[in-house]
């Protein structure tokens, strides 16, 4: 069986433990864990077989130009935007995802971030940092007896919905394959995008990023939404346009946003990477609009973090591995 060279790309603090302990599974030569992101160090990325990134590690065609010895992407993610699949696949490198990994993760994390913005959670623990101790102007709203939308209801979106059941909610789906048996058996009514927007009083997204989902609720839908209705993304960024957020929040459509995501978090997480002769106009846009929703009281924001317990990172550090393994197996 050949050996291949494997290197781990964007580790993080919380997860270089947990890779640590699972590549000891893996036949190689050794196995590389780099903090950096492949596009950011490409000399180094060259010299391996088998390279596993995470979602701000960019593997397109001009990368793969310059990964001449690359066999195979094991991205360390569900969602595989960040590749370019119908490239790899013409250059023969075989791609491998986590497909499943924190469905009731992300759910639970999904439900912090509306019952944080429902009830003003955020600004009134700020509200006492800074020596006030009054529920003055913190007052916030009920769940129980609202109307949820869900649009995705895959395995996360089953999951938000069950939560929702609990909390005593009405709960409107949304999905490209209607199922009416889930309908029933999950207790939801499945609705077009256009009625849940109309009749939801919380609107949460769990759809994966694809051309047909870019920009899904726009300054065009958006102003269907209730007055006073919340929203909330644990999904993609760029499924929300940020320019139509500002705007619904301006116009009080919105009451109140919870936000895992945003469109341009690779360039807000790194100000290297806004500082380029590639940013555009429409980019630096993108950027003004984050950081207006970023220090707006009625926003409650956090980094990309839905995914993030010990039980999901587990999970998906072993998965990615086993991807590995499976490969090299079937390599021979």
């Amino acid at each position: 069986m050949k050996d291949y060279k494997i290197a781990f790309f964007g580790v993080k603090s919380w997860e270089r433990e947990v890779i640590e302990r699972e590549i000891i599974r893996l036949d190689s030569f050794g196995v590389g864990i780099f903090e950096s992101e492949v596009q950011d160090n490409l000399e180094l990325a060259a010299k391996y077989d088998i390279i596993s990134p995470f979602i701000y590690s960019k593997i397109d065609k001009p990368v793969l130009e310059r990964l001449p010895n690359l066999k195979m992407v094991a991205t360390r993610s569900t969602g595989v935007d960040h590749i370019d699949a119908a490239e790899c696949k013409k250059r023969g490198i075989a791609v491998a995802n986590v497909a499943e990994y924190g469905s009731s993760t992300v759910a639970e994390y999904a439900f912090a971030l509306l019952l944080a913005a429902t009830k003003k959670v955020v600004v009134a623990h700020q509200s006492v940092e800074e020596g006030e101790f009054s529920p003055e102007g913190l007052t916030g709203i009920d769940l129980k007896g609202k109307t949820m939308g869900v649009i995705g209801v895959g395995k996360i979106g089953q999951n938000v919905i069950r939560i929702a059941k609990g909390f005593g909610m009405k709960v409107l789906g949304v999905e490209k394959n209607a199922d009416e048996g889930l309908a029933k058996k999950l207790g939801f009514k499945q609705v077009d995008l256009e009625t849940c927007l109309k009749e939801s009083d919380v609107v949460s997204l769990h759809v994966p990023f694809a051309p047909e989902t870019f920009h899904l609720i726009n300054k065009n839908n958006i102003k269907l939404m209730k007055p006073g209705s919340f929203l909330v993304n644990t999904s993609r960024g760029p499924v929300v346009e940020v320019e139509a957020l500002v705007w619904a929040l301006n116009h009080k459509i919105l009451a109140g946003v919870g936000l895992d995501v945003t469109e341009e978090e690779g360039r807000v997480e790194s100000v290297s990477t806004v500082m380029t002769d590639k940013t555009t106009k429409d980019d630096l846009k993108e950027l003004l609009s984050f950081h207006l929703l970023r220090d707006r009281d009625d926003v409650v924001f956090t980094p990309h973090n839905a995914f993030n317990t010990k039980e999901a990172i587990e999970k998906i550090v072993k998965t990615t591995v086993e991807n590995i393994r499976a490969f090299v197996k079937k390599a021979g």
